[in-house]
C-alpha cells in the first residue's frame, strides 16, 4: 500500500505541478492579451481623438467660410440697396427741380430723343401744369427736324414724358431713362459711394 500511496502522491504532485504551470501560463497569456487590448484601445482612442479634432477643425473652417460668404452677401445686398436709393433720389431731385430748370431739362431730353418726324409729346397731368404756354413753340424751335405737338392725353408717371410717333412710343420718363442707364452708371455710383469708404 505504501508503494501505491507513493505512486499516487507522485501523480498528484506532477498533476499539481502541471496545473500550476497551466495556471501560470494562462495568467501570462491573460496578461499579454490585456496589454495588447490596452494598446489597441489606446491606439483606437488616439485615432478617435484625432478624427474628432480633424472633424471639429473642418466644421469650424466650413462655418468660418459660410460666415464670410454671408457677410459678403449682406454687404453686397446693402450696397445694392444704397445704390437703388441713390437712383430713386436722383429721380426725385429731377422731379423737384424749380420749374425753369425742370422745363430746360425736359427740352434737352426731348431734343436728344426726338425723331426727325412729326409726333406728339405726352406728359403727366402734374407736369402739364408746370409747362409755360410757350413750351410747344420753344421746343419745336430747338428741334432740327420734325415737330412735336403737346398731346391732350396724360401719362400716370410724373417726371419726364413719352414721345409718340404714329403708335410707336418712346419712353422718356425719368424712371425709364434712369433704368436704361442704371447698368452703365452703377459702377460709377459704386466707386463714388464705396471706394473711399473701403480705402
Amino acid at each position: 500500500m505504501a508503494g501505491l500511496d507513493k505512486i499516487l502522491g507522485s501523480i498528484k504532485a506532477e498533476s499539481d505541478e502541471a496545473v500550476a504551470q497551466r495556471i501560470n501560463d494562462a495568467k501570462k497569456r491573460a496578461e499579454e492579451i490585456k496589454k495588447e487590448a490596452e494598446a489597441s484601445v489606446s491606439d483606437e482612442c488616439r485615432s478617435i481623438e484625432e478624427r474628432g479634432k480633424k472633424g471639429a477643425e473642418d466644421t469650424v473652417s466650413r462655418a468660418e467660410s459660410a460666415a464670410a460668404l454671408l457677410k459678403r452677401k449682406a454687404i453686397l445686398s446693402e450696397k445694392q440697396d444704397i445704390i437703388a436709393e441713390v437712383f430713386e433720389e436722383a429721380e426725385k431731385k429731377l422731379i423737384s427741380l424749380p420749374d425753369d430748370q425742370y422745363i430746360d431739362t425736359i427740352k434737352k431730353i426731348a431734343v436728344k430723343n426726338a425723331l426727325p418726324e412729326d409726333g406728339t409729346i405726352i406728359f403727366s397731368a402734374a407736369d402739364k401744369k408746370r409747362l409755360p404756354s410757350s413750351f410747344e413753340k420753344d421746343l419745336n424751335s430747338a428741334l432740327t427736324a420734325g415737330k412735336l405737338s403737346l398731346s391732350p392725353d396724360t401719362i400716370g408717371t410724373e417726371g419726364g414724358f413719352i414721345l409718340s410717333y404714329g403708335g410707336v412710343e418712346q419712353n422718356c420718363t425719368f424712371k425709364a431713362l434712369i433704368d436704361a442707364s442704371r447698368e452703365r452708371l452703377t459702377d460709377k455710383v459704386s466707386k463714388v459711394l464705396f471706394d473711399k469708404a473701403e480705402a
